[in-house]
C-alpha cells in the first residue's frame, strides 16, 4: 500500500509516495515527468513488481524550509534527489525517470554519485532529442509564458484536450488520469517552477550532452518509447543509444509521450522482464571483468 510521506533533504522538504517492502532487491525510485505529481504514476506502481520497496518522489512541490527559491538547475535537482535517496538508505536502486524524471536519473548516473543498480527510462528528455526550438523554447516567449500561466483558469475538458495531444492515436488520457496533473496545473507558484526549469533548459541540456559524449554510462538501461511521441521523437533515441552501450530499447506502436498513463500495464510488464535479467546479467558481469 502506497504512503504518503515527507522528509527533510539539505534544507529542502520533499514529499513522497512509498510502497516500503522489507526486501533485498534494489528498490524501484519513481521521478515524473516535469508537469506532473508522484500520483501520475500510481498506476505504473500497481502493476510493478509487489516484492521491492517502491519510492516515488514528489520534485513540484520541492520547497525550501527556510523560505528561500529553490534552485531549478537540472545539475542541482539531481544532486538533491542524490541526497534523497542517500537519506532514506535506498542500496543501488534502479532509477525510473519519465521524461524530465528520465533527464535527472540520466544527470544521476553520468555523475557516477552513487552506486546504482541500472536505469528505466520512459521517453526521456534527453541532449540528443533536437526537440528543444519548438518546445521548450516557446514557453519561454512572451506568449508562451502567458498561455503556461493562464491553465490555472482554463476548463478542465480544454486541459484534458491538450493532454491527448501528446498521447497515442487511441487517445486514452481521461479526466481520471488528469486528477493528479490538476494539482500542478491549478498551482501558480509550480507553473512558475516550470518555466524556471525551462529558462536553464539549454544550458543545462548543453552539460548533460558533454558529459553523455565524453563518458558512457556503463549501466543496464531499459529504454521505453512511444511510436508516437512527438515531444521526444522516437528516432533521437539511436543517439542517445550510444551514450547508454548496455541500452535495450522498446517501442509501443501505439502510444505516445504519456507512457505511464496511456500503457501502464505494458511498460510495467516490459520493466518486469527486464527486472528478471539483471541478477544473472550483473552477475556474469563481475565474474567476468571486461
Amino acid at each position: 500500500m502506497l504512503q504518503r510521506k515527507q522528509i527533510v533533504v539539505a534544507g529542502v522538504r520533499l514529499h513522497y509516495l512509498e510502497a516500503d517492502v522489507a526486501s533485498s532487491l534494489p528498490p524501484l525510485v519513481l521521478l515524473h515527468q516535469l508537469l506532473a505529481t508522484a500520483e501520475t504514476l500510481t498506476e505504473l506502481i500497481d502493476h510493478l513488481p509487489a516484492d521491492r520497496r517502491i519510492v516515488a518522489l514528489d520534485l513540484l512541490s520541492a520547497a525550501p524550509v527556510d523560505g528561500s527559491p529553490l534552485d531549478t538547475h537540472a545539475p542541482a535537482l539531481a544532486e538533491l534527489v542524490t541526497g534523497f535517496l542517500r537519506a532514506l538508505c535506498l542500496q543501488r536502486p534502479v532509477l525510473v525517470g519519465h521524461s524530465f524524471g528520465g533527464t535527472l536519473a540520466l544527470w544521476i548516473a553520468a555523475n557516477d554519485a552513487l552506486p546504482l543498480e541500472g536505469l528505466v527510462l520512459l521517453a526521456p528528455a534527453h541532449p540528443f532529442a533536437g526537440y528543444r526550438s519548438h518546445v521548450v523554447a516557446f514557453y519561454l516567449t512572451r506568449w508562451g509564458r502567458f498561455l503556461a500561466l493562464c491553465i490555472p483558469l482554463a476548463p478542465r475538458r480544454a486541459i484534458l484536450w491538450a493532454y491527448n495531444q501528446a498521447a497515442g492515436p487511441t487517445g486514452p488520457i481521461t479526466l481520471r488520469h488528469l486528477a493528479p496533473h490538476l494539482r500542478v496545473l491549478r498551482h501558480r507558484d509550480s507553473l512558475r517552477r516550470v518555466l524556471a526549469i525551462l529558462s536553464s533548459w539549454e544550458a543545462d541540456m548543453t552539460l548533460l550532452r558533454q558529459k553523455l559524449l565524453a563518458r558512457t554510462i556503463e549501466l543496464p538501461v531499459l529504454l521505453l518509447w512511444g511510436g508516437h511521441d512527438d515531444i521526444v521523437p522516437p528516432a533521437s533515441a539511436a543517439a542517445l543509444l550510444l551514450s547508454l552501450p548496455a541500452g535495450e530499447l522498446h517501442t509501443l506502436p501505439d502510444c505516445g509521450h504519456l507512457l505511464p498513463e496511456e500503457a501502464p500495464a505494458a511498460c510495467a510488464g516490459l520493466i518486469r522482464q527486464w527486472l528478471a535479467k539483471l541478477p544473472a546479467e550483473q552477475s556474469a558481469r563481475f565474474a567476468h571483468p571486461v
